[in-house]
């Protein structure tokens, strides 16, 4: 078995392709169902299943990335390239498991990308600072701060609502600030990750 295969299994690879391959399956089978979100500005708000399954993935994903043991950073190695390529193994499944959204809309797929995008970039940057165990402790508060305060009623037009720039989980796909951001914040998170690494943890 060589050192790649062998690695990926200290991070528990099976167990994450299993993950995304299940969360593959409910994307192709009900990613276009809405759920009706209770919003204090505007009475309810109904979000695709779509948009929340890349939050499951980006969480799951900096998982995987947890260093198999507490020695894992003091062993002489090319930190930065492992890193990387890990990082790289573990996106892929993840975005494939977002692409059965298309077979409901291709704006719908395209903003689980986006999303998956930008809240891996979120997981990323807490586990580097708090560890990889940590990392969904800063996407669910965001994601349920852009439900709740991203939405207003003054902004509702037409049936659809409106959201500020911060809150791009909730944005169309062709909404350029809302990709811009996503790509900003996954591209630093990338950085900081390959350079530290998570935080280690007891």
């Amino acid at each position: 078995m060589s050192p790649f295969r062998l690695l990926l299994r200290a991070h528990h690879w099976p167990l994450y392709l299993l993950g995304c391959a299940g969360i593959a399956l409910v994307n192709a089978l009900l990613g276009a169902e809405r759920l009706p979100v209770p919003v204090p500005n505007v009475d309810q708000l109904d979000v695709p299943l779509g948009l929340f399954s890349p939050l499951l993935l980006a969480c799951m994903l900096v998982l995987h990335l947890r260093p198999p043991t507490p020695l894992w950073d003091t062993a002489p190695r090319a930190h930065t390239v492992i890193r990387l390529a890990l990082l790289g193994t573990a996106t892929l499944p993840a975005a494939l498991a977002c692409l059965p959204l298309w077979t409901h809309d291709p704006g719908l797929a395209l903003s689980g990308l986006r999303n998956l995008a930008g809240l891996t970039g979120i997981t990323l940057a807490t586990a580097t600072l708090a560890g990889a165990t940590r990392g969904w402790m800063s996407a669910f508060p965001y994601v349920l701060l852009a439900l709740l305060l991203g939405t207003h009623r003054s902004s509702t037009t037409g049936g659809h609502a409106h959201h500020p720039w911060w809150a791009f989980p909730l944005e169309p796909a062709g909404d350029v600030t809302a990709v811009a951001l996503a790509v900003l914040v996954f591209g630093t998170a990338i950085a900081s990750y390959s350079l530290r690494g998570t935080r280690p943890e007891r």
